[in-house]
């Protein structure tokens, strides 16, 4: 017997979980609670961040404008905080991998236009490319350069551009751009204005990207907060409710498990997948310093996901959902873990570098408690909302 249908037998006096036959008044109400808490997520959280993320990412094309006819210092500086308060937003962005920014093809989501790979790319970096490109001056050519691959532009080449600590560039002493001296003959003035006019090219592109988001969002274009919010109703590409309800919660607890939990605090502080004990190369914002910043918003965003706003404001997310199904105690479990996540990595001090070389017991502490939280998610979510995970999903725990 599968634990569905374990949860159906419990549930069984409060609706059928038949799979065949006419569904009862018992599941058309619950598929309409779903739809009621992904229409709310959608018009609460998601195309709201997708708001904040284009409007911030002009400020950022404006600043890196700036920075790229006046590479000076204080112009850096400027485009550093532009960049800051951008990435912040699109942390948040990261948790909810649906629609245009989810994955696309057979294995992806519904309306997937892979942007998110586009805007951000992590951990598909590469600053030795960007250092080539640096000197080939491909960005020159805006559009041109919007095909290159993901590596080479995006939020993430973009803090590299503006952070980096030197004009040295990050290959190899064997690679071309040393060998044949292309990158020696520059000199740093010319790294320097080079990097910025790279930046911008970057910031364009993001808020070009940016805007897609909303456009494909936005009830007045594309309008897919009307198709999750009536997943399941006339001529939404979601075929159920649950189907809508599982892209959101799906790429969520894949994302927090594989990306937010593994690549950005477990494999960077040595504790998995790293052979010599810590594995700093493999921070999430090595230049500007704001790995741990990072995971917090994460965190944050899968708080309000779950709780349907920020703890203090009442809003419909995932946990009315397991209240819907008679599951109060998962869900105060889950929110309390959540909260116990966010208490252990703010209490780190200083970035994730530095906490993981000097408080590894505080690390490792921060890893444990998103560990459970992770896990509550996988068998909470999974079992009593019947939620499948991506189909490239690999759980590693």
């Amino acid at each position: 017997m599968t634990t569905r249908w374990i949860t159906c037998a419990l549930l069984a006096l409060a609706m059928s979980c038949d799979g065949g036959g006419e569904p009862d008044a018992g599941v058309d109400a619950l598929a309409g609670r779903k739809r009621e808490v992904l229409a709310s997520l959608g018009a609460n959280v998601i195309l709201p961040t997708y708001r904040e993320l284009a409007t911030s990412a002009a400020a950022l094309e404006t600043a890196t404008a700036t920075l790229a006819t006046d590479p000076s210092e204080a112009n850096r500086m400027a485009a550093q905080v532009a960049w800051i308060e951008t990435i912040g937003i699109w942390q948040r962005a990261e948790m909810f991998l649906i629609g245009a920014a989810g994955m696309s093809g057979t294995q992806g989501v519904v309306g997937g236009m892979d942007l998110r790979d586009d805007i951000y790319s992590f951990p598909t970096t590469s600053t030795c490319r960007v250092d080539q490109e640096t000197v080939e001056q491909a960005y020159t050519n805006v559009d041109a350069f919007a095909g290159e691959l993901v590596n080479v532009r995006g939020l993430d080449e973009l803090e590299y551009l503006l952070f980096a600590p030197t004009t040295a560039n990050t290959c190899l002493d064997t690679d071309a751009i040393n060998t044949e001296g292309t990158w020696a003959a520059l000199g740093d003035a010319e790294v320097n204005a080079r990097r910025a006019a790279y930046a911008h090219t970057l910031a364009v592109l993001v808020k070009r990207h940016a805007d897609t988001l909303v456009s494909a969002w936005d009830p007045g274009e594309g309008d897919f907060l009307g198709a999750l919010s009536h997943a399941g109703e006339g001529s939404s590409p979601f075929a159920t409710a649950q189907h809508g309800l599982n892209d959101l919660a799906g790429q969520m607890i894949a994302y927090a498990d594989a990306v937010m939990k593994d690549m950005k605090v477990g494999e960077p502080a040595g504790i998995l997948a790293c052979p010599t004990g810590s594995c700093l190369e493999q921070l999430e914002s090595p230049w500007a310093h704001r790995s741990r910043e990072h995971v917090l918003i994460n965190l944050r965003t899968l708080q309000t996901i779950v709780l349907g706003a920020p703890p203090g404001t009442e809003a419909l997310g995932i946990d009315d959902l397991l209240l819907e199904m008679g599951a109060s105690e998962a869900a105060t479990q889950l929110a309390a873990a959540i909260a116990d996540a966010i208490t252990a990595v703010e209490a780190l001090e200083g970035d994730l570098a530095t906490a993981i070389e000097a408080n590894p017991t505080g690390v490792m502490s921060a890893f444990d408690a998103m560990t459970t939280a992770v896990s509550l998610l996988k068998a909470d979510l999974v079992t009593i909302l019947d939620i499948e995970l991506p189909a490239n999903f690999g759980d590693n725990d």
